[in-house]
């Protein structure tokens, strides 16, 4: 069926949905309306897709149906989206119990059919679908008595077979997948993404990193699609927005990554679809072992015009196979080339074979097609100045980013980069211009190549050449470790710093580190004794830095996140003041959403506050600001404690205090009543021992003692009164050492407080075993108790670790101050022509943002990094580095002389 005729998609943007309440009454009232097939709302994108009939609906009456509902409406595509349809032929039995006319209306009414049409004899129906919402054995069911006719479609194989032969509403989609290590993670995704309703086909490539996925627009989202990966544990970016693409068997093969190849059985093709073949033989030199061949084939072997490559490493050659008609074959020795620029030299072996394969005429559509435009050109610049791979990525990521530029390819080792583009969009010299604003010096090696790549072909194939030349052009990027892995060259997802106190000794540390690599989505812990800190690298698909801090506060440390290091820059908390009810809230949301470089907006009314990421390259704090203040509300930024309270360690010095004069309150009298009974029996020994006492009138003598006599039988007033004391240092002395212990032996390991509360608790546990026992047994004699060890254990180790952190507190002390040296405030200035100062003003330094000029006045602070653009100074960089001379301003700490902007 001819699409034009048939389902349309339209995605309508729908502000003021709540919950999903919201959605299902949208969902239940539109799809009621005549002519609506389908309809899906997202709460989280906003939005409803809607597959309708175009005789029966128009796009202007979906949107003012919504509206009507009280919600905010607006049609975000111009022209609707041609949706699949598919046709499936019903066998009438001869006996039918209803009629013609009653069956064709039982059709038309069911949701997803657009059209039913009858035989001449009126024995079978010819049905018209939307594959999307309905399936032909679903359409045979609908009226009883009805079958598919399958001997239909082969007298009529102008039918699709199935939805896949008819995906004129299908849109490709390239995902950026950061964290794929090996084929399983592909196998993951592939897996993941290929159940999704409204998927067709997905292929991920583990050398590229990066997903191709072919979907239906009017049942999922990119973004949907986009969320999904995510949340199988990979970082996941949109590269490029989708594109329509009619897909043909040719790119359905090559998506599947299955060479097409003729065979013998096959029918005769078409000749709208037969193509000529011929063979090119090239000499390359450069290849030096099997990877070099594997690279070279299956770069080229993806081009839309290579029907097959065989290379060769002891001839040092490459046969090909391709389409003239697409590709030339100096095109095709370059892109042999640029398989590893500078390292492979391509030539055209002497007397080299071009044999015609296939005689079949050329495509009309290809002969006629007007699509004769150059798609890219192929440029080499020199770069100076790259340091590491994070220069690399740098300069990929800013560039391929540019319009018209189709892929990039940076290399460290030759100091280059390889740069594909358009160039009715952009020419090597804006490329170049951009690599140097960046802070990198470019050159260009030479002119860009005169013949460019021109590829004659239809539509639905524009989006698999895209893709190829992609994977063409990063070939050699095929063995870069994964960042999520990979701890020197890539960057984790997400970085945040954790505040963390009680370690005492570096077996503190090495705990936390142990335990906290266990965990699922922490790839790396770095815990700093000295600081009190933990820098944490994680997945946020994963884990999040609070649940981070309750493990360490599981392994009895203290813990809080550091808000001022775990955002960075791209987040911004506003106190939004002047906000009277939940219209104030979705307004200023709404607006932020809509503003160019803001990528999320979250406002609360109870706290007056607003979180907001943004893109620090299209966007600052101030302007964003701005818009919120033009709207009538007043906004600041919300004070960060820039203190380095936490290295003094304060709350740990009172603790222990508090620990250490509770147990000593507790201990004086315990030693009192213990020295007293050691003095007393000492004397009487001294006595016994001159022959004045005898042992008889010892023992009356020590029974008569006060401390002696019993309140019960076997209960002396020297163990009631030990058993009294004992208990608080036990209870709250104590406390501090039983926490620690517990969560110690929680996780299955021991430390010094584990051996402390094991002796005090057996010396008490001990003790008063022996009282009771006494008690029950009516003892004439007092037992043996312990009642003095805990609480002197207690004071002397409490004494111990007071000391120790106030020892501490004062080695932190230098660290603290030089916390204290950063500069909390910017000097911003602007500039008229000719570098005229027209105003100045001074902002919180978190308010600077990129491409502000800052003013440092002598003697002042260099609030942030940058580059000097005037003026000269010495600064004092030992206060960081420790080196003696002075150097010229780069990244300083103090200026000394000059003014400087």
């Amino acid at each position: 069926m001819d699409p034009a005729s048939g389902a349309r998609s339209v995605v309508i943007s729908v502000e003021g949905m709540t919950c999903n309440s919201c959605v299902e009454t949208i969902e239940a009232h539109i799809s009621k309306l005549n002519g609506v097939l389908s309809i899906k709302v997202s709460l989280r994108d906003k939005s409803a897709a809607i597959i309708y009939n175009p005789k029966e609906q128009a796009p202007g009456a979906l949107r003012e149906a919504i509206e009507d509902m009280g919600f905010v409406a607006a049609l975000t595509d111009a022209d609707p989206q041609p949706v699949s349809v598919d046709t499936v032929f019903l066998t009438i039995p001869a006996h039918a119990a209803l009629a013609l006319d009653e069956i064709r209306s039982r059709l038309l009414t069911t949701k997803g059919v657009l059209n039913v049409k009858s035989s001449s004899d009126k024995k079978s129906l010819v049905v018209t679908f939307v594959s999307a919402v309905i399936n032909g054995k679903q359409v045979g069911q609908a009226v009883p008595g009805l079958s598919l006719d399958h001997a239909a479609r082969e007298r009529n194989p102008g039918a699709p077979e199935d939805a896949s032969a008819s995906q004129t509403g299908d849109v490709a989609l390239r995902i950026k997948v950061e964290g794929m290590t090996c084929h399983s993670c592909t196998s993951t995704i592939e897996g993941k993404i290929g159940k999704l309703q409204g998927v067709t086909r997905i292929k991920v490539s583990l050398d590229n990193q990066e997903a191709v996925v072919v979907y239906q627009p009017h049942i999922i989202t990119a973004e949907e699609i986009r969320n999904q990966i995510e949340a199988a544990g990979f970082l996941a970016s949109i590269k490029k927005p989708p594109k329509l693409l009619n897909l043909g068997a040719i790119d359905v093969e090559r998506l599947k990554n299955v060479q097409t190849k003729s065979s013998p059985k096959s029918p005769p093709e078409s000749p709208e679809d037969g193509f000529n073949l011929q063979t090119a033989r090239f000499r390359v030199d450069g290849m030096h072992c099997k990877s070099c061949v594997f690279n070279i084939q299956s770069s080229i072997s993806m081009l839309p015009a290579v029907a097959s490559i065989d290379v060769s490493l002891e001839d040092r050659s490459a046969t090909v196979k391709y389409d003239p008609s697409l590709i030339s074959i100096t095109t095709l020795g370059r892109a042999i080339e640029a398989v590893s620029p500078e390292t492979f030299t391509v030539s055209l072996c002497d007397g080299h074979e071009n044999a015609e394969l296939s005689n079949a005429p050329k495509s009309p559509r290809v002969a006629n097609s007007p699509a004769h435009h150059p798609l890219m050109h192929v440029t080499v610049m020199d770069v100076e100045g790259m340091t590491c791979h994070s220069c690399v990525q740098s300069i990929e990521g800013v560039i391929s980013q540019k319009p018209g530029v189709n892929s990039v390819h940076v290399s460290l080792q030759n100091r280059n980069a390889t740069i594909e583009y358009d160039p009715m969009q952009t020419s090597p010299d804006d490329l170049r211009n951009a690599i140097e604003d960046m802070g990198f010096d470019a050159s260009l090696t030479g002119t860009p190549s005169p013949d460019p790549v021109v590829l004659i072909t239809q539509p639905s194939q524009e989006r698999m050449v895209e893709s190829q030349n992609n994977k063409l052009s990063k070939t050699e990027t095929r063995t870069k470790p994964s960042p999520l892995h990979d701890n020197q060259d890539g960057n984790p997802p997400s970085k945040c710093y954790i505040q963390v106190t009680g370690m005492t000794c570096a077996s503190c540390v090495a705990n936390i580190e142990r335990n906290l690599k266990r965990e699922e989505g922490i790839f790396s812990v770095l815990v700093a004794l000295m600081a009190g800190k933990a820098e944490v690298r994680y997945n946020p698909a994963v884990i999040q830095p609070p649940i981070v801090a309750e493990l360490i506060r599981e392994l009895g440390f203290g813990a809080t996140v550091l808000e001022n290091y775990d955002q960075g820059d791209g987040v911004l908390e506003l106190v939004v003041k002047g906000m009277t009810c939940a219209s104030c809230v979705h307004k200023i949301e709404s607006t932020l959403m809509k503003t160019k470089g803001v990528l999320y907006s979250s406002v609360a009314l109870a706290t007056n506050k607003a979180h907001i990421k943004y893109d620090p390259e299209i966007i600052g704090p101030r302007s964003i600001m701005r818009v919120v203040e033009d709207l009538g509300f007043k906004s600041a930024l919300v004070k960060k404690d820039r203190s380095a309270s936490h290295l003094d360690h304060k709350q740990e010095i009172r603790q222990w205090k508090r620990s250490f004069l509770v147990s000593l309150f507790f201990c004086i009298p315990v030693m009192g009543l213990m020295i007293y009974m050691m003095v007393m029996d000492s004397h009487m020994s001294a006595m016994h021992n001159a022959g004045n006492v005898t042992q008889g009138d010892m023992e009356e003598h020590h029974s008569a003692m006060f401390l002696e006599q019993q309140i019960l039988p076997g209960l002396s007033v020297m163990n009631l009164l030990s058993f009294l004391l004992c208990v608080p240092v036990q209870i709250f002395g104590g406390w501090h050492f039983y926490i620690q212990a517990y969560k110690a032996l929680k996780h299955r390991t021991a430390n010094m407080d584990v051996l402390i509360v094991l002796a005090t608790t057996i010396a008490f546990i001990y003790s008063l075993v022996v009282v009771l026992v006494a008690m029950a047994e009516r003892a004439k004699v007092n037992p043996v108790t312990f009642f003095d060890t805990p609480p002197m254990l207690f004071v002397f180790i409490a004494l111990g670790r007071w000391l120790e952190h106030i020892a501490k507190g004062k080695t932190s002390e230098a660290l603290a101050k030089l916390i204290s040296l950063q500069a909390t405030e910017a000097t911003v200035v602007t500039l008229g022509p000719d570098n005229i100062l027209l105003s100045e003003e001074q902002v919180d330094v978190e308010l600077v943002q990129r491409g502000d000029i800052i003013k440092v006045v002598p003697g002042g602070k260099f609030p942030v990094d940058g580059r000097v653009i005037e003026g000269h100074s010495m600064v004092d960089e030992s206060l960081i580095t420790g080196e003696q001379p002075g150097r010229p301003c780069c990244v300083p700490v103090l200026d000394s002389t000059q003014l400087q902007e």
